[in-house]
């Protein structure tokens, strides 16, 4: 008789509205295949990211994506436009969540809500988790229902957070893909500027007043030029990684991949939160609390505080070790010990590896 396991069947869910949610699944998906006899399968919904994966997707779904106009904003009747609730649903419904043991999950809701609806455990490991995580910084005006609604975008069971540093139990650092975390710094008078919901001709002004080089990635079909002292290119990963390499500080939106890997090398960051996008106004709460900067707005009249922000002193480099082994081993014990994640998370509150960094 053959009393031989099967392999734990795994998918790993993830959004691809955003840079971050890709770099995290570059470090986490080929070490949790690496890490026992597993089958794991990849699900990705959106299409707003500039990161490619490097293995095979077993399904790629439509999801919900917020669209953005070219002044740093929502664009509302666009972002209505382009989402199809009944798409969302059928998906939902007709997904084959069932053939999977768990999922964890990167903010992805078709996955998170088929699980819920028929009762596959589901294990949020995203920055999203983080974020409503009762220690973690708000804005000055914190938004207890939109944090609601964040819960409910992808509900789960339990949750492993990922923040700029441990704001509190439960939270872990950046994944910081090795990429980034062995590329040797050559930081000279330089910035990178990297602020997709903005057009050229919106922030070439600025950026030609500041009298720095600067080199501009934008989203779209954007002819490469130099105008004065500043580069405006397309989003292309080698010429980027060159800039970053080079650059000193970063002027970014207020996502979480980038800010994090430019105060893991110690760069001088300033963020601009996208205009009505809760999660951003968070993340910068917390980036400035690691020595960021923060601007609401980008016209030609800061100029000054800009510079002012370029001649500051750059931040301390954000510890980030890398205990990814660590997180998912501690997730596939724990699934193997209880057949769930109701209760993961509880039993590690005095876990070395969940205290919080100073």
């Amino acid at each position: 008789m053959n009393t031989r396991q099967k392999p734990l069947r795994i998918l790993y869910a993830l959004q691809g509205t955003g840079n971050g949610h890709k770099a995290r699944a570059l470090e986490l998906i080929p070490l949790l295949r690496q890490l026992g006899p597993y089958e794991v399968d990849v699900w990705i919904s959106g299409t707003q990211s500039e990161l490619t994966l490097p293995f095979d997707v077993q399904k790629s779904l439509k999801g919900f994506t917020f669209y953005y106009g070219k002044k740093g904003g929502i664009h509302v009747l666009r972002t209505i436009q382009k989402n199809a609730l009944f798409r969302f649903l059928w998906d939902v419904w007709r997904c084959p969540i069932s053939d999977y043991d768990f999922v964890l999950n990167d903010f992805e809701p078709v996955s998170a809500w088929a699980g819920r609806l028929r009762g596959i455990p589901v294990l949020s490991i995203s920055h999203q988790a983080a974020i409503v995580h009762p220690s973690s910084p708000r804005p000055a005006k914190p938004n207890p229902l939109i944090e609601k609604a964040m819960f409910w975008f992808a509900p789960y069971q339990a949750s492993v957070g990922f923040h700029f540093k441990s704001f509190g139990a439960h939270m872990f650092p950046p994944v910081i893909r090795e990429e980034i975390r062995t590329l040797v710094q050559t930081p000279k008078e330089q910035v990178l500027v990297y602020l997709p919901t903005f057009s050229p001709g919106k922030l070439l002004p600025l950026l030609s007043a500041l009298d720095y080089p600067v080199h501009a990635y934008f989203k779209g079909a954007i002819e490469p030029q130099r105008i004065e002292k500043v580069w405006i290119r397309p989003i292309d990963t080698s010429h980027f990684l060159d800039s970053f390499q080079s650059s000193h500080s970063v002027l970014c939106g207020a996502g979480f991949e980038l800010p994090a890997e430019a105060l893991f090398h110690g760069k001088r960051l300033a963020v601009v939160p996208i205009k009505g996008q809760y999660e951003q106004a968070c993340n910068a709460a917390a980036a400035v609390q690691c020595g960021a900067w923060r601007f609401s707005k980008l016209k030609k009249k800061h100029v000054k505080t800009l510079l002012k922000w370029l001649n500051s002193p750059p931040p301390r480099p954000l510890y980030c070790p890398n205990v990814s082994e660590e997180i998912l081993t501690s997730i596939i014990v724990h699934f193997k010990a209880h057949g769930s994640f109701t209760t993961y998370g509880k039993e590690l509150a005095t876990d070395p590896l969940y205290t919080p960094a100073t």
